[in-house]
């Protein structure tokens, strides 16, 4: 099995994770697939974009904000652009909105398992940042390669704590086999070694966090608007406990299907009629059979009419 290894000739430096990942891009034909949980607030796409910012500085391969995403959509688009270098960073931020495992089969799902199936030879580090790995599809999470979870902030330092483990999956296990970095290098003439447990990641730019918020704000806004749009849709089937239909009709009471000729004549005169015998006396002007009359009447109330609508006053 696999365990992430990088190999100083003198003491180490910071940010090892980052140059492994470089090197994966830039030297080893390969790709970053890396997960960033933690709940609300707690850094995820903060820390992602720092790390991007990082990355950067290491590879000289460029980082922007278009390089942040927020569906399948934007994301294939980013791709296809061929705007793209190798070794180029990507952040998806709450892909379990347009990715989501509930969405079984999907054709959403289908379509991004196909990607990062054959993500490797374009040689670009993919970060998801989520607050659940299991708000994913199962495929998806089974090609990960890292897993970045976020423990605290330290507003002082201006620093996200994460614990970052390398994370890989076999046929005969449900769950993955999950992996500190170990960190080689020599000291007072003498190889040595250590376990990463955890990576102090430095606050991204101000720029870039500005034009961030902004891009999210858009992202928000829109996604509340298709939220309100879908609700106003449920409210309307009738479904939704506060719509304005009767449980037991599903008929909008603002909203009346109008009278066939012969039920808006049938109402009329039963409404200026004396309640007693109103059947009978309604059946010698019209005409009609009792169980007409009834019948009738049966459906124009149906349709949210009562008699009172046709009194004359």
């Amino acid at each position: 099995m696999a365990v992430p290894r990088v190999i100083y000739n003198g003491l180490p430096k910071n940010h090892s994770w980052a140059r492994w990942m470089v090197a994966r891009t830039l030297r080893k034909n390969s790709n970053n697939l890396v997960s960033f949980i933690g709940k609300v607030g707690s850094g995820k796409t903060w820390s992602g974009i720092s790390i991007a910012q990082l990355m950067t500085k290491m590879s000289g391969v460029p980082f922007t904000i278009n390089q942040i995403v927020f569906s399948l959509t934007e994301l294939m688009t980013l791709i296809n652009s061929g705007e793209l270098k190798k070794g180029s960073c990507i952040i998806f931020d709450e892909p379990q909105i347009s990715i989501s495992s509930k969405d079984f089969q999907s054709q959403a799902n289908k379509v991004f398992n196909m990607l990062v199936s054959t993500f490797r030879h374009r040689n670009f580090s993919l970060f998801f940042c989520t607050p659940f790995e299991a708000l994913l599809d199962k495929s998806t999470r089974k090609l990960f390669t890292s897993r970045f979870e976020m423990l605290s902030i330290n507003s002082k330092k201006k620093t996200c704590r994460i614990k970052p483990r390398f994370v890989e999956y076999s046929d005969y296990k449900p769950v993955p086999y999950v992996k500190q970095m170990i960190v080689c290098f020599k000291k007072d003439g003498l190889n040595k070694s250590e376990k990463l447990s955890y990576w102090d990641v430095p606050k991204p730019s101000e720029e870039i966090i500005e034009a961030y918020e902004k891009k999210k704000l858009e992202f928000t806004t829109n996604l509340n608007k298709n939220i309100m749009s879908r609700l106003e849709t449920f409210d309307n089937s009738g479904k939704s406990m506060t719509s304005k239909y009767k449980p037991t009709e599903k008929k909008l009471l603002t909203e009346k299907k109008p009278l066939t000729e012969r039920q808006e004549e049938v109402m009329k005169v039963l409404a200026n009629l004396k309640k007693e015998d109103r059947n009978i006396q309604a059946q010698q002007i019209l005409g009609i059979s009792l169980n007409a009359i009834y019948n009738t009447r049966r459906f124009a109330e149906k349709k949210g009419y009562t008699m009172e609508d046709f009194i004359e006053k």
